[in-house]
């Protein structure tokens, strides 16, 4: 960097910085009215994971990033009143409780000692790590726990009228002091697998000790001391010299930048607060910490995030950031309206004046001396004062100094112009006034010829060429081109730009207004902000997108920023450094660059409203209420990143909490179906401003991002059954940086029934029932093929049978007999007619019989024939009806063959012997259903009786009809009815499927 760059840059941070009055640190308290558990807060630690330990009057706080947890003694706790912690070289965090022993924490469970283990004393003051052990000073005495096999031992102390009560520990060319309250200060010595103490000197009223470097610092009443570390634990040396300091100091850190830190509290007095020891005295910070409270008791210190912890008795816990990225100085009683700086001086604009800071002069032009030069100006002028029927906007000369209000500061000619609501103001860099200009306008600036432009809301715009004599050129609000409704303006260049919260951008060239919304080169109308960018410009509209164009050869859009991608609605002002668009809105202060965004709010400690903004050098200002924010833009847009480390904390499966231990290294979960919701809890490492991290996570490479979340926890309900690669992406919106860590790998088994070998075993097993089942059938069909053939070989049996029972030797015989009987005779006609019809029965017969089924028209003609030749034995005295119901088609109709003879047979052989008068025989047909036939053969004949000669025949044609109607697959009981009567005789019904 040249020289004069680097002198101008010493100058002006001497300015800014010798301007304020004070520095202000940005913090944040914590009480029991949000976070902690009770106001008082006796101990902190911030351990090695950069974690803080808040120890209260109840219970303990773990505060890690910014997520606060609590634990007391129903978690594990010896006792919820915490005096003490610190944490020994595995790690693990050691409570001194005083009341109830030491809790010693291992990240998951507590284990207390106290005395019933043989701990000395139950009220535990000061917890020291030495080495292998960790030493618990007492109410009176020492303890010493071994970290590793937690044994204790308590070395008796020394016989003494005064509680051995422990005030500190300090450590000396490897040995171990305490100091007491009133017994003095020991050495401890181990001889013989043995502590000793040791007597060294007798100094009492010790309330806290501190070593720095070679000396130690320590406290006691109303005063403290500094000495050699070597002269202090001198046993001669017992006399107090050098009282420092006014109050009683409980607590002391030391900072990487060596500066001492002192918490005090003067019990009945009221010096206490925090303080800083520096040159042996002791100077307060309350004001720069924002510090009320006078009882401060306990410190701690974060050395990599510069962050000091603040434990009070009755405030709760103070967290001071020591070295902010947003440093604020303050202006008390002054909001900071603007800033402004030549080759020589710099300029603030207050609301009460401006101040000028040339060299090693500071001077401030207040409201009076603004509102003399305006009434001298209007005395002495000669010039006609502009007026309303000039198209002015005129002037009130009444306004008074107070009521004077500021629009804009802006530097031209090497001049301060002033802008304000009873005129201009140009200004030397003397402080002098160069000259007055009694005119109004909220938006000024100049052509590239330095020519004054004076806008105005609806009175057109002016050019003034010569301001000595007034004049100018003037370009009315009617016509297209001229601005109107000016909010703001810069000047590049050739050009100056204005932008019109209704009408667009404009530009002035070459002696011309450009109207870009009215020549169709750019249709966005409502325009408030506008910045260089690099070669190009940054332009913010009216609902908050911002716009990057160019306009050196041609009007170009080169890129929106769309209000979504920027924290905050409202843009109230676009600055750029080395590239990076700033950009100001009511959610903070937001760098973009690329697809980079970095984000500082009130978290970084910067606070709304912003009135005023300034980049000079490599520092924003940012002027707001009682003074202005101070911001090295180089620290915040090339930080280290810090987010480097994810840490699964806690997995939850329905709801249910699985133990980190029962997961091997936590890389892989294996999880059942029906174990498919997860809740997977994460930390960071350590981060100065939490409340920046989002996060996001994918389930696989190739997945898409889930939407950001500021919750460090992934929450995966009814995952389908698949393997998943949970990755987690931190955004750190500090540093606008990105960190991605494969998290955990998830798999979501399937149940039994979707395994591959389930379904294998399924498909063998439905192979195997199918060829048992086709086995099966082989056999069945095999065997019922057997069955048809025996069936249908009894059935032939039976047809035969049923043949030879109609065709009985003995019909034949009475049949032949007749015939004879008619030859003898000499009956030759009947002879011959009988003959043919024993002929055609016995064709009928033989016909018949080679048929499963035959018509009902065939078997009528049959049994016809039969009756024929039956009744001619009879001499034809048996009368014969035939009763077919009409509806039945007997040429459509079949019934089984040799069914309803036998039955025929039994009525001319058993039922009318001699004395029967009027026998007759009655054959119906008759159609009970669709597919049901009734065949019914009846007779007015004897009936059947037990002891009957025809029993045997009967029982066998009988006998014979029921198995073939069986084998048919009828159901003998429904299928045949015969009820018999000696006085009405015999009834035989059959029902028949057809």
């Amino acid at each position: 960097m040249p020289f004069y760059r680097i002198s101008k840059l010493l100058l002006l941070l001497f300015f800014w910085f010798n301007l304020a009055f004070a520095q202000n640190f940005p913090g944040k308290n914590y009480t029991s009215a949000n976070e902690l558990p009770n106001n008082t807060v006796r101990s902190l630690l911030v351990d090695s994971n950069n974690t803080l330990w808040v120890g209260t009057d109840n219970g303990v706080v773990k505060k890690e990033n910014d997520l606060l947890k609590s634990f007391f003694e129903e978690d594990g706790l010896a006792m919820n009143s915490c005096w003490s912690i610190a944490e020994d070289h595995n790690n693990h965090i050691w409570f001194g409780s005083y009341g109830g022993g030491v809790s010693i924490y291992d990240g998951r469970n507590f284990k207390v000692i106290s005395e019933a283990d043989g701990l000395i004393h139950n009220e535990v003051t000061k917890l020291f790590s030495f080495k292998d052990h960790m030493f618990v000073g007492t109410s009176d005495g020492v303890s010493v726990i071994n970290i590793n096999s937690l044994e204790i031992y308590s070395p008796k102390a020394p016989t003494q009228n005064e509680l051995f009560r422990v005030t500190g520990f300090s450590e000396f060319q490897d040995l171990l002091y305490i100091s007491t309250y009133r017994t003095g200060i020991y050495k401890i010595s181990f001889k013989k697998d043995q502590f000793i103490f040791e007597k060294v000197n007798d100094r009492k009223f010790i309330y806290s000790v501190f070593v720095d470097n070679d000396s130690i610092y320590s406290s006691n009443k109303g005063f403290y001391t500094k000495n050699l570390l070597a002269d202090y634990v001198n046993s001669e040396d017992s006399i107090i010299t050098n009282k420092l300091g006014r109050s009683i100091i409980w607590d002391h850190v030391k900072t990487v930048n060596n500066m001492i830190y002192a918490a005090a509290w003067g019990i009945y007095d009221t010096n206490g607060g925090i303080y800083e020891i520096k040159n042996n005295e002791l100077i307060s910070r309350a004001s720069d910490f924002s510090i009320p409270s006078k009882n401060i008791i306990s410190l701690a210190y974060d050395e990599n995030f510069e962050r000091l912890y603040i434990g009070s008795l009755d405030a709760g816990l103070f967290e001071i950031n020591l070295d902010p990225q947003v440093k604020f100085n303050e202006i008390s009683g002054n909001d900071v309206l603007g800033f402004a700086e030549t080759k020589n001086t710099s300029a603030i604009l207050l609301n009460d004046g401006l101040l000028l800071k040339q060299a090693k002069n500071e001077q401030k032009i207040s409201l009076n001396q603004l509102k003399q030069w305006q009434q001298e100006y209007v005395r002495t002028t000669k010039i006609p004062l502009p007026k309303y029927e000039d198209s002015f906007y005129e002037l009130d000369y009444t306004t008074r100094a107070e009521e004077i209000m500021f629009y804009d500061i802006k530097v031209s000619e090497k001049k301060y112009w002033l802008n304000t609501n009873i005129g201009i103001y140009v200004i030397e860099n003397s402080g002098e006034l160069d000259r007055y200009i009694p005119l109004h306008s909220e938006e000024i600036n100049f052509t590239k010829n330095g020519d004054l432009i004076e806008t105005h809301p609806y009175g057109g715009v002016r050019i003034y060429s010569d301001l000595d004599t007034f004049q100018f050129e003037y370009y009315e609000q009617e016509a297209p081109q001229t601005p109107t409704l000016v909010v703001n303006s810069l000047g590049r260049g050739p050009k100056t730009y204005f932008l019109s919260v209704f009408s667009g951008l404009y530009s002035w060239e070459e002696g011309k207004f450009r109207s870009y919304l009215d020549e169709g080169i750019w249709r966005e109308s409502k325009l408030r902000h506008i910045t260089p960018l690099g070669r190009d410009m940054a332009i913010s509209n009216e609902f908050g997108d911002i716009f990057i164009v160019n306009d050196e050869d041609q009007f170009n859009i080169l890129q929106k920023i769309p209000r979504a991608k920027i924290p905050g609605n409202t843009i109230s002002f676009l600055k750029e450094y080395k590239d990076h668009l700033l950009i100001g809105t009511e959610k903070g202060l937001t760098i973009f660059k690329d697809r980079r965004q970095i984000l500082l709010d009130s978290e970084q400690g910067l606070k709304q409203p912003f009135l005023s903004t300034e980049v000079k050098e490599n520092r924003l200002f940012l002027g707001t209420n009682g003074g202005y924010y101070n911001i090295d833009l180089d620290a915040v847009i090339d930080p280290r990143a810090l987010v480097d480390q994810v840490k699964l904390e806690g997995i939850y499966i329905n709801n249910n909490e699985l133990p980190l231990k029962q997961i091997p290294g936590k890389e892989k979960i294996d999880l059942a179906y029906d174990q498919n919701t997860v809740l997977l809890e994460f930390s960071t490492n350590a981060h100065p401003y939490p409340k920046k991290l989002k996060y996001q996570y994918r389930l696989n490479p190739n997945a898409d991002w889930s939407l950001p979340s500021s919750k460090p926890e992934i929450f995966l309900p009814f995952l389908p059954i698949n393997k998943y690669e949970v990755t987690l992406r931190v955004s750190d919106a500090s540093t606008g940086l990105y960190y991605t860590q494969p998290l955990t790998n998830l798999s979501i088994k399937p149940p039994f029934w979707k395994t591959w070998w389930f379904i294998l075993l399924i498909i063998i097993i439905l192979l195997l029932l199918v060829f048992g089942i086709y086995k099966y059938q082989i056999r069945q069909h095999k065997e019922f093929e057997a069955q048809k053939r025996l069936i249908q070989k009894r059935f032939e049996e039976t047809k035969m049978e049923a043949l030879l029972s109609q065709m009985n030797p003995h019909f034949i015989f009475n049949a032949m007999n007749s015939i004879q009987n008619y030859i003898v005779d000499s009956d030759i006609d009947n002879a011959s007619i009988f003959l043919g019809d024993f002929a055609k029965l016995i064709r009928l017969n033989l016909d018949h019989c080679t048929k499963p089924k035959i018509l009902l028209e065939e078997e009528i003609e049959y049994l016809r024939s039969y009756i024929r030749v039956e009744n001619t034995r009879y001499d034809n005295a048996v009368k014969v009806i035939f009763d077919i119901d009409p509806t039945i088609d007997t040429y459509d109709v079949e019934i089984p063959t040799m069914i309803l003879q036998t039955f025929i047979e039994n009525v001319f052989v058993h039922a009318f012997p001699a004395g029967v008068k009027n026998p007759t025989l009655k054959v119906a047909f008759k159609q009970l259903s669709q597919n049901i036939l009734q065949c019914k053969v009846e007779d007015n004949g004897i009936g059947i009786s037990e002891n009957h000669s025809g029993k045997l025949h009967q029982s066998k044609g009988v006998n014979l009809v029921k198995e073939r109607l069986a084998l048919l697959g009828y159901d003998l009981d429904k299928t045949i009815q015969i009820s018999t009567d000696k006085n009405k005789g015999t009834s035989v019904v059959i029902e028949l499927v057809v």
